[in-house]
């Protein structure tokens, strides 16, 4: 078995569920520090183009997108759940809310009060991810509005644990806590008022603070060249899997291009291996690594033929 590869920084806060995923399952990882802005030398080699952090690498099974890392942790290590009781769906639709709204507010709010202290190489490398300018003017602009924003998401989540609840969908943890902790991690640590916001919703604090307490596993560090080398003397373990109920009539062995629908639009080619309604998988080789195969979700990424 190969040891779990997680490629982050420190600081991001996508990374931050995944993290919390792997202490939930109390697993051991190990961590290759990438960075935050391109160029990413040690990580394209695995993913083609994805660029967005996190990844996890198993071997030469490289897996791109938070969505698509917690399912397969759970898959591999199904106890404790990060799905609780049986309730996948509104854990995903947490987390769909918390990255796309959430969050969104959230990184406004920061961004828009750190104002012109934002390095210029940070931003001309979000204009490039997000296929716009990366306007810290208009985010500070826009401050007033996005405060208004997160105070009344906030306000959801007091609601929701108001009854007096330990975690948001029951007495434990999972992923609705992970995913809609994140923005507020992020907040907490790079805004220096969200400790005066969070104190307008106590039961928000207490909750952020429990379910920091579920803590990171068992992680030790990796230098990036030594994970390149795993991949490379490592063969994939996925295997050829048709979806019957694809309704575009894809196949294994089609030739096409994966990519995220929002932003970070950069397109991974390959040859489709499997694919379900929750997942598409496709093997490509690069010259570092030999070959691999890149592993995405189906919610929240476009597949086009080539």
């Amino acid at each position: 078995m190969h040891d779990i590869i997680l490629h982050h920084y420190a600081t991001s806060p996508f990374t931050e569920k995944v993290r919390l995923t792997l202490g939930l399952k109390n697993l051991p990882w190990r961590a290759v520090e990438q960075p935050s802005i391109m160029p990413k030398p040690d990580l394209l080699p695995l993913t083609g183009a994805y660029r967005k952090i996190p990844v996890m690498q198993i071997g030469a099974d490289v897996y791109c997108d938070s969505q698509c890392i917690i399912r397969e942790l759970e898959r591999r290590h199904p106890e404790p759940s990060v799905f609780g009781q049986g309730d996948e769906a509104t854990h995903m639709a947490f987390a769909f809310w918390s990255d796309r709204v959430l969050f969104q507010a959230a990184v406004g709010v920061i961004f828009g009060q750190m104002g012109g202290s934002v390095p210029q190489e940070f931003i001309d490398d979000r204009s490039k991810l997000m296929g716009q300018s990366f306007d810290v003017e208009q985010m500070k602009a826009a401050v007033p509005m996005l405060r208004d924003s997160l105070r009344a998401q906030l306000d959801w989540l007091e609601r929701q644990l108001a009854d007096g609840r330990r975690f948001l969908l029951g007495s434990d943890a999972g992923l609705a806590d992970f995913s809609t902790y994140h923005p507020v991690w992020f907040l907490k640590s790079f805004y220096p008022p969200a400790a005066e916001e969070l104190a307008k919703t106590p039961g928000v604090a207490a909750w952020a603070e429990r379910v920091a307490g579920v803590g990171h596993g068992q992680m030790t560090s990796m230098e990036p060249t030594d994970a390149l080398a795993i991949a490379r003397d490592a063969k994939p373990d996925t295997t050829p899997e048709a979806d019957p109920g694809d309704p575009n009539g894809r196949k294994p062995g089609d030739r096409v291009a994966v990519l995220p629908d929002d932003y970070g639009r950069d397109p991974v080619v390959g040859e489709l291996v499997a694919h379900s309604a929750q997942e598409i998988s496709i093997r490509r080789e690069d010259a570092q690594v030999g070959e691999v195969v890149v592993h995405f979700p189906r919610a929240g990424f476009l597949v086009v033929p080539q």
